[in-house]
């Protein structure tokens, strides 16, 4: 049998025991909580970055669109003034039908400024294509911007759960929108 000095030893061990593994667990989970806390910053930086990139692709397709808008507007324009001249010489006096077609021939005609109908046809065709391309960028930006807020979700709930596997999960998804972000830059997906 124990005396009570023992027994109250051997009881103030196993609370000891009992403390220091408590203090130890604590430790593990402040340890994991600063890491995911951490992740969550990272990640809401990289948030920002994708998001300011992206958004400035998506300007781009605006004012592209809006360009090729007015180029083509331009020469429609130019289109139009050349079919009025030409209908125009079909009646008129000999001189005045030579006059009429001159400057209608001189509308289509490339110039410096780059004003001929059909250097503007191949600007605006470009501004076009500039703007699809700006738009998808733009597109992919947004996927990879969806990834880094469901990581960061992701990790809030890691962080209350104490899950390593959850937080494991939002590493993966935010790495893939990084990727497709990153490949977007890089111009490899385009």
């Amino acid at each position: 049998m124990l005396d009570p000095t023992e027994a109250k030893d051997l009881v103030d061990d196993v609370f000891e025991r009992f403390e220091k593994r408590e203090a130890k667990e604590a430790r593990g989970e402040k340890r994991f909580r600063d890491r995911v806390s951490l992740l969550v910053g990272v990640f809401a930086v990289m948030l920002a970055i994708v998001h300011l990139i992206g958004a400035g692709y998506l300007r781009e397709n605006v004012v592209d669109t809006i360009r090729a808008s007015d180029t083509y507007n331009y020469m429609q324009a130019k289109k139009i003034r050349q079919t009025v001249l030409q209908t125009g010489a079909i009646n008129a006096p000999p001189g005045e039908r030579a006059r009429l077609l001159a400057e209608a021939d001189l509308l289509d005609r490339p110039d410096a400024r780059k004003h001929g109908i059909a250097q503007l046809q191949a600007a605006a065709d470009e501004l076009t294509r500039d703007g699809v391309r700006a738009g998808e960028a733009g597109e992919r930006y947004e996927w990879a911007e969806t990834a880094l807020q469901m990581a960061i979700v992701l990790l809030s709930i890691a962080m209350i759960a104490s899950s390593r596997l959850i937080t494991i999960g939002a590493c993966l998804i935010a790495g893939g929108g990084l990727a497709i972000a990153l490949l977007t830059y890089l111009k490899i997906l385009a």
